[in-house]
């Protein structure tokens, strides 16, 4: 399992629609309109594509990136942020 970071340029709501459809709480948590954690067993392409930000059914007025986080972070957030994390990292660490 691997974590990933999703950034919108801004609001798209058919990509959040998909990235909420492609991975299901708890795989994925709102950061806020334009930022989106996402875990799973899966290369970035597919994540890219599949939340439609690359690929033949790409959202056409969207745009952003998709970040793999390797483990490090830190920083000042809502505490719901902190416990996706850990519980993101628990299950990586079991299934590892």
């Amino acid at each position: 399992m691997s974590l990933f970071a999703v950034v919108l340029n801004e609001p798209n709501e058919k990509i959040a629609e998909r990235i909420r459809d492609a991975y299901p709480e708890p795989d994925h948590i709102k950061v806020n309109e334009t930022v989106y954690l996402v875990t799973g067993d899966m290369l970035i392409d597919t994540l890219l594509e599949k939340s439609g930000l690359m690929g033949e059914s790409a959202v056409a007025d969207a745009a952003g990136f998709a970040l793999r986080l390797n483990g490090t972070y830190g920083g000042r957030t809502y505490r719901n942020i902190w416990d996706w994390f850990e519980r993101a990292t628990e299950v990586n660490l079991v299934k590892a």
